[in-house]
């Protein structure tokens, strides 16, 4: 591939995605340090060694996908681990299923279900306990035992004053 700018070789390669639609830019290395994509000095003897042959090198093939909403770019991310807004999530989906499946091998989520709270329990158990002192109530009216209705209707009446 040639640069976009130039026509010499383009050693680096940036696709941005804007809502869906693509756009690729290919740059030589000194339209690319132009543009501010690469850092002219050398970072290691390596560098050094083989900048006079970096034109006639195959190309690097570098992905610089850029956020639409936030700026953020792919390298920012990879180099903060921190997106910049909620729609990063679509567009670094890739580069974020690496990372969570080196953290998290497992493609399923595998906990217990919650248990539940002393305090749903408790509530549960003086649910119980007033139905139970209705069905006493109501037994005892069907026995026509009227006074022990009544201190049981007194019963359940503060049962139910302790709910509020």
């Amino acid at each position: 591939m040639n640069c976009d700018r130039c026509g010499k070789p383009s050693v680096y390669h940036s696709t941005l995605i804007v809502n869906g639609v693509s756009q690729t830019t290919n740059l030589c290395r000194e339209c690319a340090i132009k543009e501010g994509v690469f850092d002219a000095s050398p970072t290691s003897i390596f560098d050094e060694l083989f900048m006079p042959f970096a034109d006639i090198l195959p190309f690097e093939k570098v992905k610089n996908i850029v956020c639409p909403v936030c700026k953020t770019s792919l390298k920012e991310f990879k180099q903060t681990h921190k997106l910049g807004c909620p729609n990063c999530y679509d567009v670094f989906k890739e580069e974020i299923e690496k990372i969570v499946s080196k953290i998290a091998p497992f493609s399923t989520h595998k906990q217990e279900p919650i248990k539940k709270l002393k305090s749903t329990k408790k509530k549960e158990s003086k649910a119980q306990t007033i139905l139970e002192l209705r069905n006493q109530m109501a037994q005892a009216v069907k026995e026509e035992r009227y006074e022990d209705a009544a201190k049981i209707k007194k019963q359940i009446k503060a049962l139910e004053s302790e709910n509020e």
